[in-house]
């Protein structure tokens, strides 16, 4: 038992090291993206990276799904003149799904959990996941769980599940799956070129906590950006991907996301179950959402209330999504506005804190535990629409297997988080060692008050609570045993 223990204290503190390159909320733009919750390389292997993932094992396949239509990958434009930016538009953010969230629910959610099993659950689990279950106690409204094993969902903890929750990085995965069915489609190429000074069209300094800067930077250490003579450094758009989910990277999930179209995007959602009923609303660029929080081109006093305005109806939404592809759209392909935004970004102290809780809570897109719990159980099982594109998001999903540390304890490991002030999102799949279903997270916080989401940010009690769950068989029941009386 002491073993057990020794190899799971290596297992938090190597396997999943938090980058020491964070920064804190102020200049408040800095908060805006996932603060790196992922594994730093291992102390026993720095600077390994090419590394083959494990790969996938073979599962249980549940029913696959085709993507809706065939959906071409250059997208469509209208024309829709400004005084800043007169050229044709991307498609608008929202051209199935809502682009907004409604309004959520002033209902409390009651939790009774049992006092003995409570306090006992207190006792074995480990100190430092401890303020994510006090969160729970404390405000059950702001927590969305989806935790089961694959076959006996019934014991498993399901709380909130079909509330919609801000999703901020975990939303990526729907770009993550639309990419890959592309690529066994035909449709693209994953040895394309891609140069940097593409990819920097749409990066928005300052804005995801240096994820990007980092993602580069070990693909220059592999020896994975390449150089011709007389031409611009490139990456391959494998690499793009694997920039998305490794490091989060918001400049290559929107690149990818433009690349396939708004329209692909949420038609892909779509087919995942992701749908309305289930409370997703669309996915929009990353780079669209944060230049409509704020923008050189805005008046100072106008932030907040511009983003309340877009809530005010039908109407209020559909300029939302509107502006989410004019901005982007304006940044990426104007050399001029890009500057401008940049040099007013580095003098300018804007959005506030306050505005950018306020847009993580009620404007960024959203969804449920249940249906991303569902996606997770769906990636660890081979659905997706063949066997390539399942094992192609399987091999990015599991990139944490590189780790040794995780070998010993899971033949595979799949893993995306998210951050957004106030808020903090993990979903995992991971098939234990000797067992052939897969544990699946669905983890949402929203709310979190702003000194609690900065310390989480490094303490990562939610995610400490997730992997304790994932690795130790008696960790799950202990928990459902502690919530049997919750009444959701």
């Amino acid at each position: 038992m002491a073993d057990y223990w020794i190899r799971f204290g290596v297992f938090l503190l190597v396997g999943f090291l938090v980058s020491a390159c964070r920064a804190e909320d102020f200049p408040s733009s800095l908060s805006l993206a996932d603060p790196a919750i992922q594994p730093s390389t291992p102390l026993s292997g720095e600077g390994e990276i090419a590394v083959t993932p494990a790969t996938p094992t073979a599962a249980t396949v549940p029913p696959t799904y085709a993507i809706l239509g065939t959906p071409t990958l250059a997208p469509t434009t209208t024309p829709l003149p400004t005084s800043f930016f007169s050229e044709d538009l991307s498609p608008p953010c929202g051209l199935i799904l809502p682009s907004l969230p409604r309004a959520p629910s002033e209902t409390q959610s009651i939790l009774t959990p049992d006092t003995i099993s409570l306090e006992r659950l207190r006792e074995t689990m480990p100190v430092v996941a401890r303020p994510a279950l006090q969160r729970l106690i404390d405000a059950p409204e702001s927590v969305g769980l989806a935790i089961y094993q694959v076959g006996r969902e019934n014991e498993g903890v399901i709380w909130n599940a079909d509330s919609p929750m801000p999703l901020a990085s975990v939303a990526k995965l729907i770009v993550l799956v639309a990419y890959v069915e592309a690529v066994a489609n035909g449709e693209l190429d994953p040895l394309a070129a891609v140069t940097l000074v593409e990819l920097e069209q749409y990066y928005l300094p300052n804005f995801d906590l240096g994820a990007h800067r980092r993602a580069v930077q070990e693909l220059r250490e592999g020896g994975r950006v390449f150089s011709e003579e007389g031409a611009a450094p490139y990456v391959l758009l494998e690499d793009v991907a694997w920039m998305m989910v490794r490091h989060s990277s918001n400049a290559a999930s929107d690149y990818l996301h433009h690349l396939l179209g708004q329209s692909r995007i949420e038609e892909t959602a779509l087919a995942l179950g992701l749908d309305q009923a289930s409370g997703q609303t669309a996915p929009c660029t990353f780079l669209g959402q944060f230049l409509v929080m704020a923008n050189h081109t805005r008046a100072a006093a106008n932030d907040r209330a511009s983003l309340e305005s877009y809530l005010q109806d039908e109407a209020g939404a559909e300029v939302y999504g509107r502006d989410v592809a004019l901005l982007f759209d304006a940044y990426r392909e104007q050399a001029s506005f890009r500057q401008s935004e940049v040099t007013w970004r580095s003098e300018v102290r804007r959005p506030t804190i306050e505005t950018q809780r306020f847009f993580a809570g009620r404007l960024a897109p959203q969804g449920t535990a249940r249906a991303y719990g569902e996606l997770m159980a769906r990636l660890a099982q081979n659905g997706l629409s063949n066997a390539d594109s399942s094992y192609q998001a399987r091999r990015y999903l599991e990139w944490p297997m590189r780790f040794p540390v995780n070998q010993e304890s899971f033949s595979n490991l799949g893993y995306k988080n998210g951050s957004l002030p106030g808020v903090l999102t993990t979903a995992y799949y991971g098939y234990r060692l000797g067992e052939s279903a897969p544990v699946v997270i669905a983890m949402f916080y929203r709310d979190l008050p702003q000194q609690t989401y900065r310390r989480w940010r490094f303490d990562l009690p939610h995610d400490e609570l997730a992997r304790w769950l994932l690795a130790d068989p008696e960790a799950l029941p202990l928990l459902a045993a502690a919530l049997n009386q919750a009444t959701p």
